[in-house]
């Protein structure tokens, strides 16, 4: 039986200083991986936001969507997720707009309320208002999408009068995911009937699911896009053997920020091998097949994101994997 879920590919541009390579020259490698998964198969490409890392996490990510979609004519672009406390509601509805015009109606936003201290310190944001700041957003960017004429007077924003061209593409607007870990963001995203961004297990996509049904909302009609680091090779040793020092240091990095709000007490969440590699998916094509058949049987989803290209993985390693998963793994998850 073919699997009914969707494909897709993330991208988060990020290009450690070891790596040795300019970031002209990959970004190009990065949109030549673009390129293939659009001409391979795949259903969707999705990049991610972070600002003030050492690594050039991508920041700028309307302006990469739209590259994206000048350059692209099928997949689905999407952000897993977009930070909204850090953008303008106005603005991030002309470009969100603008992005979904180029690509004739692909664009999906994953919008998240972020969490490093840097970033809002950056920003000049306080961070507790991240919530009210992110619901007035997406508020607001709803009503712009109409292309008419409106006002509005919230905590953070007043405007009045105002009007946001073109109109998207995609009716009513974008479709519009919300990215969360804890209970209570993923029930909010589920109040809010937004469609699901996460990279969690069983439980809290059922959560999610059974809250939308406890609201008299049809989970059926959203989508829940899950994510998983995903490597090809001969032997899962020799996969490991070639992630291994960008898994580890993306693991790294993720542990001491989300460690940074923790007591003072508390060690930083130290990146553990054993469970980067029970939870990635790593070896040779049919295992790598029969593993993530038995994920989504497990775990309700709609589409699922590969990470292949870590933080520091050579981009031709990354290639190699991408073009193996292409034609030795996509088809056995498709086949009837």
């Amino acid at each position: 039986m073919a699997t009914p879920i969707k494909f897709g590919y993330l991208l988060d541009f990020r290009n450690p200083h070891e790596s040795r390579i300019s970031f002209a020259d990959f970004y190009a490698e990065m949109f030549r991986q673009i390129d293939f998964a659009e001409n391979a198969g795949f259903d969707s490409v999705w990049v991610t936001e972070h600002h003030f890392t050492d690594d050039g996490y991508l920041a700028s990510v309307m302006p990469t969507l739209a590259a994206i979609a000048a350059r692209t004519r099928r997949v689905t672009i999407g952000t897993y997720v977009l930070l909204a406390p850090f953008y303008h509601p106005l603005r991030l509805a002309e470009d969100a707009a603008t992005v979904d015009v180029i690509s004739r109606g692909r664009l999906r936003l994953g919008i998240g309320m972020g969490y490093r201290a840097e970033e809002f310190d950056g920003f000049q944001v306080s961070q507790k208002t991240r919530l009210s700041r992110t619901l007035e957003t997406i508020e607001i960017m709803k009503r712009a999408w109409t292309g008419e004429p409106f006002s509005f007077d919230g905590r953070h924003f007043k405007f009045h009068d105002v009007r946001v061209l073109p109109r998207p593409v995609s009716q009513p607007y974008p479709e519009l995911l919300w990215g969360g870990m804890t209970d209570k963001a993923i029930q909010r995203g589920a109040e809010l009937g937004l469609s699901f961004a996460c990279n969690l297990g069983a439980r809290e996509v059922q959560l999610y699911r059974e809250t939308m049904r406890q609201l008299g909302k049809d989970p059926a009609a959203h989508s829940i896009v899950n994510s998983r680091i995903v490597y090809i090779a001969n032997t899962p040793e020799q996969a490991w053997s070639d992630i291994e020092e960008a898994a580890m240091y993306q693991a790294g990095l993720y542990g001491k920020w989300l460690s940074a709000g923790m007591a003072a007490n508390q060690d930083w969440i130290r990146p553990d091998p054993d469970k980067i590699k029970r939870v990635a998916v790593l070896g040779p094509p049919d295992f790598v097949a029969q593993r993530l058949n038995e994920i989504i049987a497990a775990t309700p989803m709609t589409e699922l994101i590969l990470n292949m290209q870590l933080p520091g993985l050579a981009p031709a390693k990354a290639m190699r994997s991408l073009e193996r998963f292409a034609s030795e793994v996509l088809p056995q998850l498709r086949r009837i």
